[in-house]
């Protein structure tokens, strides 16, 4: 694997890349925009020089082109045959890490100004990140709040064979 800078209009899509090209107007592309123009790209996208498919970065290059980014950009370059490229293309696309919510909170807390614009993240789902992670102010309880632990609920069990309920605190050992 190498980094080269290319033409981004040198940069094809692969016709079986399985996403969804987005569209002016849809969220995902306007957040991707937001970021491409503030950030540009630091994560290259993934070009096979063996093929001469993009394999990586599809979005991100539609997008930049779309809105007349830039000319040329960095890419990672690979050699692989068709069938690794397209395993790779998958793969690249599907496989994808879990939040870490504290830490993300925390994060999402820092940055707090054009959070939605920078990261992607709705107003919304920012707010419901941080609404997860509030801890409850419990006051302490009495026994009559709490209910005794000594006492047994009675738990009542139906028979299979003749239908009879009878509670389970009741049979001795």
């Amino acid at each position: 694997m190498e980094i080269v800078k290319m033409k981004l209009a040198d940069l094809k899509p692969a016709a079986y890349n399985p996403r969804v090209n987005l569209e002016p107007g849809m969220d995902e592309y306007e957040k991707l925009k937001n970021s491409l123009i503030e950030f540009g790209f630091v994560e290259p996208p993934i070009f096979n020089k063996r093929t001469g498919h993009l394999v990586g970065g599809h979005q991100r290059v539609a997008v930049a082109k779309e809105i007349k980014l830039c000319n040329e950009i960095n890419v990672s370059v690979i050699d692989l045959p068709l069938d690794k490229e397209k395993a790779l293309n998958v793969a690249l696309n599907k496989i994808s890490g879990q939040w870490d919510h504290d830490k993300l909170t925390n994060l999402l807390e820092e940055l707090e100004s054009d959070l939605q614009i920078l990261t992607g993240f709705e107003e919304t789902e920012i707010q419901q990140l941080l609404d997860d992670l509030e801890i409850p102010n419990f006051e302490p309880g009495t026994e009559d709040d709490q209910g005794s632990l000594t006492e047994l609920l009675p738990k009542l069990v139906k028979c299979p064979c003749c239908g009879e309920e009878f509670d389970l605190n009741d049979i001795e050992n």
